[in-house]
């Protein structure tokens, strides 16, 4: 390769490097059933608001009465905040109802699709995939 071609190639390198990591990231058809929804009852045991995605952990009762802690994506706070959302919308300790994508790997994440809190505010619908 002559000179300029070097450069070319190298900078072509260089950009699809820098980028893979954004398209594995963005895989959240990879990660969620899509294909089901979860709806849970559940008590926030922290809401992290972070890039790049949101994070709500909470633990949620079934009609046993165990307890499973789970960690829910939402979308980033750019996002969230165009839906209605702030750094102040949940507390450690607010009852909330969600309805998820699970994981696809059974483990206890999943995808915020919708919240309700206790007193029937819907939080915003953010995007779910």
């Amino acid at each position: 390769m002559k000179g300029p071609m070097k450069i070319h190639a190298l900078v072509l390198g260089l950009l699809l490097l820098t980028a893979m990591p954004l398209f594995a990231h963005h895989g959240g058809t990879s990660l969620y059933d899509i294909s089901k929804q979860l709806t849970l009852n559940a008590t926030v045991t922290d809401f992290v608001w972070t890039n790049p995605h949101v994070e709500i952990e909470m633990d949620a009762k079934d009609d046993s009465g165990k307890v499973t802690h789970w960690i829910l994506e939402a979308s980033s706070p750019p996002v969230m905040v165009s839906h209605g959302w702030s750094r102040k919308s949940l507390q450690t300790g607010d009852v909330i109802k969600v309805t998820i994508y699970p994981a696809k790997s059974g483990a206890n994440v999943g995808r915020l699709i919708k919240l309700i809190k206790a007193d029937g505010e819907e939080l915003g619908r953010v995007a779910a995939q």
